[in-house]
């Protein structure tokens, strides 16, 4: 077998962090190790691969060709250690373990969920559903194969690659027959109780950016949650306005039980899409549910 003998798994790491954040600062901030120990973990890996990986530019770190041509065997090696981990692990072949945020849960992920059990009976889909920073964790540790929802903040996209699907709109929703539907915005905003996105939620930003646009970024939220069972029942029960994605409440915007204000701002969307770490194998059960996403997705686009 023709692998040096001191290759080690983190210095494949340290090589595909490098290659993805551009910088060897950044890439030592990501792994949680000083901006020495890394370059040292790179150079040692050039010496034993006799080749220069990384052309250094000021502080950027530029892929040579020979660190193009390696990149796809270290991001492919990885990528079978983990299936080799999972299935020591007990996990089916053909299951996909899927990070959904609450986007996509109600509506557009279902579907598509279905068309894959219909296209692949013999394969299973494992669910993960959490905060978006839960659900990034678990993707850069293996434990899902990919995360659909909200375009994760660029902070957070260093060794993932995101694949647009669609846009989608926040909203500010109330229940139907609200007396707030009859007020601009502005009123109804200073009027009524808010439920706001929690902090660490990516649409936060977008609201907190709405509200300070109208002058009130000091208004108090009564709660935050993007949940929509509890979301749902204090909007029933209550004068309480919500901030939220309208992949969350489509069906009940849809039925009539909610009803959306218009907030008059093109600005306040976002992207929807599939983040992974690496690219599936071909014709596998997790490239078929990549592939069955974007045609759902062109397909409401279509239709809209």
């Amino acid at each position: 077998m023709n692998i040096p003998s001191g290759l080690k798994l983190r210095h494949l790491e340290a090589f595909l962090t490098v290659a993805q954040a551009g910088t060897i600062s950044a890439a030592a901030r990501l792994r949680n190790v000083s901006q020495p120990a890394l370059s040292k973990t790179i150079s040692e890996l050039e010496a034993l691969l006799g080749a220069q990986l990384f052309e250094r530019t000021g502080r950027r770190a530029v892929l040579t060709p020979a660190g193009e041509n390696f990149r796809a065997h270290a991001r492919a090696s990885l990528q079978s250690l983990e299936a080799g981990v999972r299935d020591l692990s007990g996990q089916a072949a053909g299951l996909v373990k899927v990070g959904v945020l609450p986007t996509v849960a109600g509506g557009f992920f279902p579907l598509v969920a279905l068309a894959f059990s219909q296209a692949r009976p013999d394969a299973r889909i494992g669910i993960v559903t959490g905060p978006n920073r839960y659900l990034l964790d678990r993707l850069r540790g293996g434990k899902i194969d990919l995360m659909v929802g909200r375009m994760p903040q660029a902070a957070d996209m260093p060794g993932l690659s995101f694949e647009y699907l669609y846009d989608e709109p926040i909203l500010l929703v109330a229940r139907a027959g609200h007396p707030a539907l009859d007020l601009p915005v502005e009123e109804a905003l200073l009027r009524y109780p808010l439920i706001l996105p929690n902090p660490g939620a990516i649409i936060r930003q977008n609201v907190n950016q709405y509200l300070a646009a109208m002058g009130l970024s000091d208004v108090a939220p009564v709660f935050e949650t993007v949940a929509l069972p509890a979301a749902l029942t204090l909007l029933e029960r209550s004068e309480m306005l919500w901030f939220i994605s309208r992949g969350v409440v489509e069906r009940e915007l849809a039925r009539g039980s909610l009803a959306a204000l218009d907030l008059r701002s093109e600005y306040m969307a976002g992207a929807v899409g599939l983040t992974r770490k690496f690219t599936f194998d071909e014709n596998s059960p997790a490239d078929l549910l990549a592939r069955l996403l974007h045609r759902r997705a062109k397909e409401d686009v279509a239709r809209r």
